[in-house]
């Protein structure tokens, strides 16, 4: 081609010119590593990171503004020691190394991260539909979460997302119609807390096959007991341990850009392979439900496939948003009540309170 010409020829002058000789091309290699260097550390130096230093100095208005207090963490990384372990304990002791009060800034690679332990502030922000989107991570996107409520971008599709949700699942009547669900799987519960007697056990494991349980009812219709083993439920419970542990590792690659083409910690290849086993589940049962006639109690799914119209989704769509309603409803769930469990057995106040408050039920 012409351009393989052409560039032939750039590179044979090149090589002529006196100016390219091994001597500057080292002593430019040279400066441009000292400039990249001097450029890093600039960033670095303001308050909370090399992301908010390029930041302000990319944006001559906010360069006058006064800047938010927060940690400079590392060169290039920032603040990600913060994210690993306890992170929340982490983040509570560099706002008050920083005295930052009502907001604290600091980096994440190149991710600009504000956090915030005042309640007003907080109010504010959630209240704010500047704040609504929230960024997609890339095993949230490789898991079709950015298709359902949880990272739909807001605009027409989430508020449809939203609707369908509060109306079909989420709804006072829904609630109330499955209370006997509920109260079904909270006595299985305490049946196998009293076998255990006071043996040593874990507590997540039975809260956490009780939430997929209760989520499996309400969205699959498919209802098990709690002590009894399907291949079913342990096929979906791989799924969601799988996802949950991919969503919550710190993927280096969301905040380090040019680490994407690596894939250092096999994100990407895991999504990949866990992908195809969810869209094959939950086909499965969308199936089944089409191939059924005038169920009595609709679930979730019926619904989903029985919307017209601009509500009507794809199956694609139907696959991301059942996936996300069992994902989150399992392991959150599960943490939820196991912390509210634990705080109780340590402040008997607490538990005092909540004892009075269901005899008066």
């Amino acid at each position: 081609m012409r351009t393989d010409v052409d560039s032939f020829w750039f590179f044979a002058l090149a090589s002529k010119c006196r100016a390219f000789t091994q001597e500057n091309i080292a002593w430019s290699l040279l400066i441009m590593g000292f400039a990249w260097i001097a450029t890093t550390l600039i960033y670095w130096a303001y308050p909370g990171g090399p992301a908010w230093g390029k930041y302000r100095l990319k944006n001559t208005s906010f360069t006058t503004s006064k800047p938010i207090p927060g940690p400079r963490g590392l060169p290039l990384i920032g603040s990600m020691g913060l994210m690993t372990s306890l992170a929340h304990h982490k983040i509570a002791a560099a706002a008050d190394a920083c005295n930052a009060r009502r907001l604290m800034a600091f980096s994440l690679g190149d991710t600009r991260v504000i956090v915030t332990c005042n309640p007003d502030v907080a109010k504010e922000i959630l209240n704010s539909s500047v704040f609504a989107d929230r960024p997609v991570k890339e095993s949230a996107y490789s898991l079709m979460f950015n298709r359902a409520i949880g990272f739909a971008p807001y605009g027409v599709y989430w508020r449809t997302l939203r609707k369908i949700a509060s109306t079909h699942l989420f709804c006072p009547k829904q609630i109330k119609a499955a209370a006997s669900q509920r109260r079904q799987i909270a006595s299985e519960m305490v049946s196998l807390f009293n076998d255990h007697g006071r043996s040593s056990f874990t507590v997540r494991g039975i809260l956490k096959r009780a939430s997929l349980n209760n989520m499996m009812c309400s969205v699959f219709g498919r209802e098990y007991k709690l002590e009894s083993c399907n291949s079913e439920v342990e096929e979906l419970r791989a799924l969601v341990d799988e996802g949950y542990d991919l969503l919550g590792t710190l993927n280096w690659t969301d905040h380090l850009p040019w680490l994407v083409g690596f894939d250092p910690q096999k994100i990407r290849f895991r999504c990949s392979n866990l992908v195809p086993k969810v869209n094959r589940f939950v086909s499965r049962i969308m199936a089944e439900h089409r191939a059924q006639t005038g169920n009595e109690t609709p679930d979730f799914v019926d619904v989903l496939l029985s919307l017209q119209g601009h509500d009507k989704l794809s199956d694609s769509d139907m696959i991301a948003v059942l996936w996300e309603m069992i994902f989150r409803g399992t392991d959150t769930v599960a943490v939820l009540m196991e912390w509210i469990l634990a705080r109780m057995a340590l402040h008997p106040d607490a538990l005092s309170k909540v004892h009075d408050e269901l005899d008066k039920v």
